[in-house]
């Protein structure tokens, strides 16, 4: 957060990671220890403006006691996130979203002068001409309000409420999530490292075992906390929340015991908080445990509470996905060249492909053979610019600092490094930039008619077009808000789409999209046009997950999409959280198909088919959360589609089996890898 005084001065409410004393290479220095369990600085920054061509002054205040001093947690201010400067003063007001406080502090003597408790994770400010401070209170979804003398000294804050339709369970979940009661001394919460639940681009040792034939721990870059349902284990080495076991980067020689439940995703996040809790929380001097008897900080309930909303946070919309829902072409070659080409080296008989490890539904897997690393989600990429476990493509490569820091760290640019800068590799950027993370693409577009007097451009409509199929579909709730003049007067409009047409839920009154557009054209009506969540999305509802046949979490080779063709028009995939009634859409569009479900598997029958080559299929809960996209292959008959008797096998469909083999296929073919549609079958 930032303010500027009278006299041009910025202020700065800010944190310093203190990773540089985390993980020394050549040295012992390689633990939590070093931190003394304070991973960052909490300061106030003060930056005076030079002369031309001369440097700013900058000058830190620091919030907490200089090492090796500590504060208690009572006296921490941690994560200062919003600051607000008062009209000709050396007073600032501020907030430490980590300790639920509200201070005010003189900048010329860098003394702290009053603090008073605000609701949870304050993270905005605003200050009245009569020295009434506002905080907005981010994690309770609510709002402190204190007044302020011109000594700086403040009155106990009043809180008020909102209105916030958020299960209460999710709402202690993040507050414990966002509380610097985690940490032995109250500087950080889990929220300092995963600001959001994303992440804060940094590298740091942590309290993992050291990676066989080393002699020191592997330094390790935060992972985002975002969209953790069903893509356990939470670690780049398969250690915190593994339900699965097996081996990982630790401990190569061995297979490690699960240590959660699969069936039951909530116990591998509280496996992970226990964790966190009991080490990079924990001063190594602290013997304090909970009232379970759990070393670390934050109680049972809190504990509890945060392992459900961790399972809650999602990613949001899809950053470039089109408003008719539908992916571009450039993207669907995205989704082939990763799931199913590969790098497509000319003459290269075996392209790695990333799919194979960045498996769907989500894009990951673990227990990677011959290294035993977890592969991380590639969802979010455009968000992340760490590469690797140590991010270290970002800094071998070229001089990271240098050539991209200084730019803002172009995200697309930086990432295709990880495909060496093949130019015919970059549609992968538009297959993350695109790819559904449960959300209808037409979700939250909004149209404004009348508001200048024109017609309504083309473009208009073609949205209005995407903005009611979407809404016929279930996809989206189409709304219309606005004003018409009826009668000679002025009247509210609060329009609902239903059946192709508008319906005012309060006098039955239906308008035509026609009607709409021509009143708006005569300067009679302004109609905003706004499409909403689909009603069914709570926190609770996890995003449908769909995947090729067989065990979500194993590396198993090429994903097998499924080939349909005349007369075949059917397939069957494994699935989690579909609900009865799902419907299928192709390539963004609802389509006419019969969803069959069983405890982990849905078997789609589509009516008719597409037209020849790659499409995307996903599945819509009712008025809910859409599913990941899997590629479905359309060819004109079973030999068109190049694929094997043993390809027919390995994917289970007996009918292409029993077709190819009508058409003679040789039983002993030898796949990729050797073996026949012998071996296949067996």
């Amino acid at each position: 957060g930032l303010d500027l005084t009278s006299t041009g001065t910025v202020i700065v409410a800010q944190t310093d990671a203190r990773n540089d004393a985390n993980g020394k290479s050549g040295t012992k220095k390689h633990g939590l220890n070093e931190l003394e369990n304070r991973p960052f600085f909490n300061r106030i920054s003060l930056i005076t403006p030079g002369k031309v061509g001369s440097k700013p002054g900058i000058r830190h205040i620091e919030l907490d006691p200089k090492l090796p001093a500590q504060p208690t947690p009572s006296t921490a201010l941690a994560t200062p996130s919003a600051v607000a400067t008062l009209p000709n003063s050396p007073l600032i007001a501020a907030v430490a979203a980590g300790s639920d406080t509200l201070f005010t502090l003189n900048t010329t003597t860098g003394k702290v002068i009053s603090r008073v408790q605000t609701g949870a994770s304050p993270d905005g400010i605003a200050i009245t001409k009569s020295n009434i401070a506002y905080t907005l209170n981010a994690a309770d979804n609510t709002v402190s309000i204190s007044k302020m003398d011109t000594s700086g000294k403040l009155s106990p804050a009043k809180t008020i409420a909102l209105a916030d339709p958020t299960p209460l369970r999710f709402k202690l979940g993040r507050k414990a999530f966002s509380t610097a009661k985690a940490s032995s001394n109250g500087t950080f919460s889990c929220a300092s490292c995963h600001p959001d639940g994303h992440t804060d681009q940094l590298i740091w040792v942590l309290d993992t075992p050291i990676v066989g034939g080393g002699d020191q721990i592997m330094p390790r870059s935060t992972m985002p906390t975002r969209g953790l349902q069903d893509t356990m284990p939470f670690h780049w080495d398969g250690i915190p929340g593994d339900p699965y076991g097996g081996i990982n980067s630790a401990s190569l020689a061995r297979d490690v015991k699960p240590n959660s439940d699969p069936t039951r995703p909530v116990t591998s996040t509280r496996q992970l908080i226990d964790s966190g809790l009991a080490s990079t929380m924990r001063d190594f001097r602290d013997t304090a445990k909970n009232d379970e008897g759990k070393v670390g900080h934050l109680s049972k309930s809190e504990r509890e509470t945060m392992a459900e909303f961790l399972l809650a946070i999602r990613y949001p919309p899809a950053q470039r996905r089109p408003f008719t829902n539908t992916v571009t072409k450039r993207a669907m070659r995205g989704f082939e060249l990763f799931h199913v080409l590969g790098d497509d080296d000319p003459g290269k008989s075996s392209p790695n492909v990333c799919g194979d490890c960045h498996r769907m539904p989500f894009l990951v897997s673990t227990n990677t053979p011959g290294s035993g690393m977890d592969a991380p989600t590639w969802r979010g990429a455009f968000d992340r610019w760490l590469i690797l476990p140590q991010g270290r493509l970002n800094m071998v490569v070229f001089d990271f600092y240098k050539d991209i820091a200084e730019r803002g760290a172009p995200e697309e640019e930086i990432w295709r490094m990880s495909w060496g800068g093949r130019e015919r590799f970059n549609p992968v950027w538009n297959m993350v930039t695109e790819g559904s993370t449960g959300y209808s693409g037409t979700f939250a577009r909004q149209l404004t008619l009348g508001s200048d007097g024109h017609k309504a451009k083309q473009d208009s409509k073609e949205l209005l077009d995407a903005m009611e199929k979407s809404a016929k579909d279930g996809g989206t709730v189409l709304k219309v808000t606005g004003t018409a003049l009826l009668g000679g007067k002025a009247m509210p409009l609060a329009l609902a789409f239903a059946d192709s047409g508008y319906v005012d839920a309060e006098t039955g009154k239906k308008w035509t999209r026609a009607q709409l557009i021509s009143q708006a054209e005569a300067g009679k009506c302004v109609a905003t046009f706004t499409s909403y969540l689909a009603p069914r999305v709570q926190a609770d509802s996890p995003q449908p997950a769909i995947w090729s046949p067989g065990p979500l979490e194993v590396q198993r080779g090429h994903q097998v999409f499924p080939m349909l063709y005349p007369g075949n028009l059917s397939f069957t995939l494994s699935g989690r959280n579909i609900q009865n009634g799902a419907s299928v859409y192709v390539n963004g569009r609802r389509v006419d198909a019969e969803v069959t479900r069983t405890s982990n598997e849905v078997s789609i029958s589509l009516r008719s088919l597409p037209s020849y080559g790659w499409h995307l299929v996903q599945l819509q809960n009712p008025a809910g959360l859409f599913s990941n996209e899997y590629l479905i292959r359309i060819e004109k008959d079973a030999a068109a589609g190049g694929v094997n008797l043993r390809d027919a096998l390995l994917r289970g469909d007996n009918r292409l089996a029993l077709s190819l083999l009508k058409h003679g296929a040789p039983i002993n073919e030898p796949g990729d890898d050797g073996s026949s549609a012998v071996h296949a079958a067996a």
